[in-house]
C-alpha cells in the first residue's frame, strides 16, 4: 500500500548496514554498490554502460557527468527517467565507480543473485536499500532535505534541481559524515 508510513529506527538501519558491509566477494560488492549509491537496479545497469561526457560540468548532453573529489568520492549526474522514476545524481567512492566500470560483465543476474543472498542473510531485499540509503543520508539532518531528495531522484523546486550540486566537495563531505554516523568509514571501504 502506498499510504503506509515506514517507521525506521537508527538501530534497524545500523544493523542492516553492518550486515550488508559484511557480505563477502562479488555478492558483497554488488550489495554495497546498491547501498552506497541508493540507486535502483535499472539505474545501476544504466550507469555501468552509459558513456561519460568528456566536456566536464555544465554540459547539457545525454551522457553521464562526473566530479571526482579530493576525499575519494565521485558525484555522477545521471539524468535517467523511466515513467515517473528518476535518477538525478548519486555519490559513491571513486574506487567503487572504477571497479563497476572495469567489470567485464555486470547485469540483472548479478543483482538478482545479490537480492537472494540479502533476503537470506540481511533480511531485506535489494530494492529496500534505497530506503536505508535515504535514512542514512537524512539521519541527524546530515544532508539537507533538498540534497537527500536529489540523491533519491525527487525534487520539487528549482533550487533542488539546479543548485544542490553546486559545491561537490561540501556535499561529498556531508555524505562521508552521514555514513560515519553508522560506523562506516566510506572513503576507506574496499571494493572487493
Amino acid at each position: 500500500m502506498k499510504d503506509r508510513i515506514y517507521l525506521v529506527s537508527p538501530q534497524f538501519v545500523e544493523e542492516k548496514v553492518r550486515k550488508i558491509f559484511d557480505l563477502p566477494g562479488d555478492i558483497g560488492f554488488t550489495s554495497r554498490l546498491g547501498l552506497v549509491t541508493g540507486l535502483r537496479e535499472q539505474e545501476l545497469l544504466y550507469i555501468k554502460e552509459k558513456p561519460v561526457c568528456s566536456d566536464g560540468h555544465g554540459c547539457d548532453c545525454e551522457k553521464l557527468h562526473l566530479v571526482s573529489c579530493k576525499n575519494g568520492m565521485t558525484i555522477i549526474a545521471i539524468g535517467w527517467t523511466r515513467g515517473n522514476k528518476k535518477a538525478l545524481a548519486t555519490i559513491l567512492p571513486t574506487k567503487y565507480w572504477d571497479k563497476l566500470r572495469a567489470l567485464p560483465k555486470f547485469d540483472y543476474y548479478d543483482i538478482a543473485a545479490a537480492h537472494k543472498i540479502m533476503k537470506r542473510d540481511v533480511g531485506i531485499g535489494y530494492a529496500t536499500m534505497r530506503k536505508i540509503h535515504y535514512n542514512v543520508m537524512r539521519f541527524r539532518d546530515t544532508l539537507a532535505l533538498d540534497e537527500a531528495e536529489v540523491l533519491a531522484g525527487r525534487y520539487k523546486s528549482v533550487s533542488g534541481r539546479y543548485y544542490v550540486l553546486h559545491d561537490p566537495q561540501k556535499l561529498t563531505d556531508k555524505y562521508i559524515t552521514a555514513w560515519s554516523n553508522f560506523g562506516i568509514d566510506i572513503p576507506h571501504i574496499t571494493a572487493v
